[in-house]
Formats: C-alpha cells, sequence, structure tokens
C-alpha cells in the first residue's frame, strides 16, 4: 500500500491553512496597527516629558504665555537621548517644536506636543 498523500489530500490541506490565514490576517493587522498608535502616544509623553524636565531647569526662559523649545534643542542640552529614533509611525509628520503655555487659571504650564497619531 502506498502511504504518500494524494493531490485531494493535500488540497483540502491548503484549503484550510487558507481559511486559517484570511481569519488571522486581520487580527494580526489590528495588532500591528495598534502598536504604530501606541508607539506614537509613547513617543509623544516622552517628548512632552523632556520638555518638562527643560522647564522646570529652565524656569527663568518661561516668559508671556507662550514659549517654544524645538526637539533638536532637547537633544542638544540632554534631555532627550541624541541616538534616540524620533519618527512617527503612522505616517504623518513628525512636529520639531513643543509648546509651553501658562494657564493661569491652574496657575500651571502645560506643554503640548501636537502629533497626529492617528492612522491615514
Amino acid at each position: 500500500m502506498n502511504k504518500a498523500f494524494t493531490l485531494i489530500e493535500l488540497m483540502a490541506v491548503i484549503i484550510i491553512l487558507a481559511i486559517i490565514a484570511s481569519i488571522a490576517f486581520p487580527f494580526v493587522q489590528d495588532s500591528i496597527n495598534d502598536s504604530k498608535v501606541n508607539t506614537c502616544k509613547e513617543q509623544k509623553r516622552t517628548i512632552e516629558y523632556a520638555a518638562k524636565r527643560w522647564g522646570a531647569d529652565n524656569a527663568t526662559n518661561l516668559t508671556g504665555n507662550d514659549t517654544q523649545i524645538s526637539i533638536t534643542d532637547l537633544k542638544k542640552q540632554g534631555y532627550l537621548t541624541s541616538n534616540q529614533e524620533l519618527t512617527n509611525p503612522t505616517g504623518h509628520e513628525m512636529p520639531s517644536i513643543v509648546s509651553i503655555t501658562y494657564d493661569s487659571e491652574n496657575k500651571q504650564y502645560e506643554y503640548r506636543y501636537n502629533i497626529d497619531c492617528s492612522l491615514k
């Protein structure tokens, strides 16, 4: 008796694997997209935190209601690691400025890095 697989058996296995792959693909794609969005949001928090540290060290530079600090300056002054790759994985442009405004109602500074973390 021959112990080889028949063409029908091989085709059935291939079809079953194709069905499983087509079911799994959307979940894998969603996980990849969620990872991109979460990476972007984490980079935003890191940049805003670096700007807060800069603001605490340079309180005299926070004049008026609106101050801006560039990402390049944060890197040069050591608030962001210079080898840290800052790219927006969602495909949107990566802004180069952090805005610092004074909230007179709460009597504190707000640090905003306006980056779009939504998927295109």
